[in-house]
């Protein structure tokens, strides 16, 4: 068997006692199996890179699976010429080292089997919509599809975060087909309006840039106030639009 057979991706999920688990040995090429610790690999450049890609490929897959599903849904409301609850979509997928460095932060085991199995927003799609209604009607026309699996949602709008974070997360399995079988991969959804999206921009600039040029300036009071004015002027512009589209 050539080498490039060998690192076709086949991964076989674990579905006794816990559908979410996924085994990983398959998924790397035949002479790395045995090679799962990943602090082991990581500075092995060339052979990390073979071991990782395949599993990156599979995230990547799932991502783009994903955007093409929320990309049909704008599309619609296009085609009826009706008002595009999505402004803009982002993605995102994290590199081997930022894997490498949440399982750390996590106190797990460094390995592929562990990333898989523990880290779930490998892949991230960000929907970022105009009004705090579209957030949930997005959530709704997704949930909507039967061969989704909600794995995981966190409704940071009506709950927000200490810090006045604001957004719903939901974590989804997503079909994805292979040569040869389907795949259910976990991929990270964030929907939010475009005022939460620029509160967790600046939020994010300003808290790294303190740290990184040693301010010792505490925020914190300041961007949740923001935070709650923010919302409560969204609220308003939300009363006017519902008045127009009556």
């Amino acid at each position: 068997m050539d080498e490039q057979r060998q690192t076709e991706v086949e991964i076989e999920e674990v579905y006794s006692g816990d559908r979410n688990m996924l085994a990983v040995n398959e998924l790397m090429p035949i002479h790395c199996v045995g090679e799962d610790d990943m602090e082991h690999i990581v500075d092995m450049t060339e052979q990390f890179s073979r071991t990782i890609d395949p599993i990156l490929r599979m995230y990547n897959a799932a991502m783009c699976a994903t955007t093409a599903r929320l990309e049909i849904i704008e599309d619609e409301f296009k085609y009826r010429k009706l008002r595009c609850p999505i402004h803009h979509i982002d993605t995102r997928l994290k590199s081997a080292k930022s894997i490498l460095g949440k399982l750390q932060k996590k106190d797990l085991d460094l390995t592929l089997s562990a990333a898989c199995n523990n880290i779930y927003d490998i892949a991230g799609v960000r929907v970022v919509c105009s009004y705090i209604k579209d957030v949930y009607l997005i959530r709704d026309r997704l949930m909507a599809q039967d061969d989704l699996f909600l794995m995981d949602v966190k409704d940071y709008i009506a709950e927000p975060k200490e810090n006045g974070y604001r957004s719903l997360h939901m974590v989804i399995r997503v079909p994805v087909y292979f040569m040869n079988k389907k795949q259910m991969v976990p991929v990270e959804l964030q929907i939010r309006t475009l005022a939460m999206d620029l509160w967790a921009s600046l939020e994010h600039d300003i808290k790294y840039k303190s740290l990184y040029q040693g301010v010792t300036a505490d925020f914190s009071k300041e961007l949740k106030e923001c935070s709650r004015l923010i919302y409560q002027a969204e609220e308003k512009m939300e009363v006017m639009n519902r008045i127009i589209e009556r």
